[in-house]
């Protein structure tokens, strides 16, 4: 996969599986060699991907790539797959929907294929484990991300301040730029509405914490426990100050390409954003925008007593899968391997053209030369990960996700209560937890420091 998951929403409108009544023709793998249908954020990534991961693949099959629109390519594949057809190596937008495919008998069982290429050794525990459904291994990540903050290192150094590592810092500064008329925090969702769930994912990863959300995914917890309702009241506080997005009603207004912008001109001291933003944010700093402004990155901090120094909050951008349907599933899975191998192979995609690298561990060795060193510190933490989160558009499900990005902003303009907010969250998530909606979680993957 090549596209970010936020992306992949953003152009596709993916949705959990329904019932569909439309059949295409040609089985899986007609035409001769293995299908492999995806979509790419632009020429450049496609071209990329066509030459290093379709063309340089020297299996038993040749692959046939195939291009599908954005904003069909979801469709494109629920229809195929109904009819018995579609590509032989399957992508998805999420754990959500390979759940809704392998209920359906879509997804061939890889673990002979875990077996032999090794999987379980190659790939991070985090991955298999948020990659079985029912106890079967059922797809790989095709890609992974993670949130970060972004910031300026001249407007940190201009006024004085230091990268934040806990609440009490990160607060200091918010107090102080927005006194200054500086927006603490560049955020908005004019551009993306569900955009309000990274900054709640925060929140509940970073004050209630990676076991407490682990535990509550699990049915174990509720949603309504005072622990999250402490992680939303300090997050709408952060709102009502104006230190997200300048203010609540600025919020709703403010553009990615604005944001960008103020955080480059130093009229914006932070950005707490996907990992995705390390390629978005680039056509507004330096040479390409005519400025001198650099960016850097820090990982997020704990907001409360026990919260373990780092968490990272994962996010898988796609998963792949074997259909269950392909002539070919020994060729698929060697394809798969491919995809998902060689450290080498997946550092190179993240420098030359933006890819996603798939779950496993990456060292500077591996990058080429040509490089930001921004991203091989990125993504070798990133890979070395000792504390997992919870992004909440990978494992929440589709609807509990929907009301809590929706409703949270009813939260910030004062028309629903912290309460209520949760207690109709917790009801919508224990129906979808009762019918088996919820996509498989990990477990955090380290203590509490």
């Amino acid at each position: 996969m090549t596209i970010s998951r936020r992306n992949f929403l953003v152009l596709s409108g993916a949705t959990a599986l329904t019932p569909v009544l439309a059949s295409c023709g040609g089985g899986s793998g007609s035409g001769g060699g293995l299908q492999y249908w995806s979509a790419f954020q632009n020429q450049q990534q496609q071209d990329y991907f066509k030459k290093e991961r379709v063309d340089a693949f020297q299996g038993s099959a040749k692959v046939r790539l195939t291009v599908k629109p954005t904003d069909t390519i979801d469709r494109l594949t629920q229809t195929a797959l109904a009819a018995g057809t579609g590509p032989d190596l399957v992508l998805t937008a999420g754990p959500a929907q390979v759940a809704a495919y392998a209920d359906a008998g879509y997804l061939l069982p890889l673990e002979k294929y875990s077996q032999k290429y090794g999987w379980d050794s190659m790939l991070a525990p985090w991955a298999l484990a948020a990659s079985r459904v029912d106890g079967k291994l059922v797809c790989l990540p095709g890609g992974y991300e993670t949130m970060i903050m972004i910031y300026n290192p001249a407007t940190l150094e201009q006024h004085g301040w230091k990268v934040p590592t806990n609440r009490s810092e990160f607060e200091a500064i918010c107090t102080e730029a927005k006194a200054k008329g500086l927006m603490p925090v560049a955020s908005g969702n004019a551009d993306w509405r569900p955009a309000s769930e990274w900054w709640v994912t925060f929140a509940l990863n970073h004050s209630a914490g990676p076991d407490a959300v682990y535990s509550a995914l699990q049915g174990r917890t509720r949603w309504s426990d005072p622990v999250f309702a402490d992680a939303i009241n300090l997050l709408n506080g952060y709102y009502q100050q104006g230190w997200w997005g300048g203010s609540v009603d600025s919020y709703f207004t403010n553009t990615f390409p604005n944001l960008y912008t103020a955080l480059a001109s130093g009229k914006a001291v932070f950005m707490i954003t996907g990992s995705w933003a390390t390629s978005e944010i680039l056509p507004y700093f330096g040479a390409a925008a005519g400025n001198d402004a650099t960016w850097d990155w820090a990982p997020l901090f704990p907001l409360r007593d026990g919260v373990p120094a780092e968490v990272w909050d994962l996010g898988i951008g796609a998963t792949l899968s074997v259909n269950a349907k392909s002539a070919n599933p020994d060729a698929a899975a060697e394809y798969l391997n491919f995809l998902e191998s060689d450290p080498k192979r997946q550092a190179q995609g993240i420098a030359e053209a933006s890819l996603q690298p798939a779950p496993i561990q990456l060292s500077a060795a591996d990058f080429p030369e040509s490089v930001d060193e921004r991203l091989v510190r990125l993504y070798t933490r990133l890979s070395n990960a000792a504390t997992i989160g919870y992004t909440t558009w990978t494992f929440w499900p589709q609807q509990t996700d929907t009301d809590l990005y929706t409703n949270f902003d009813k939260v910030i303009t004062g028309q629903l209560s912290t309460k209520d907010y949760l207690d109709g969250l917790d009801k919508v998530f224990q129906s979808e937890l009762a019918a088996k909606k919820v996509p498989p979680a990990p477990a955090p993957s380290g203590p509490a420091k």
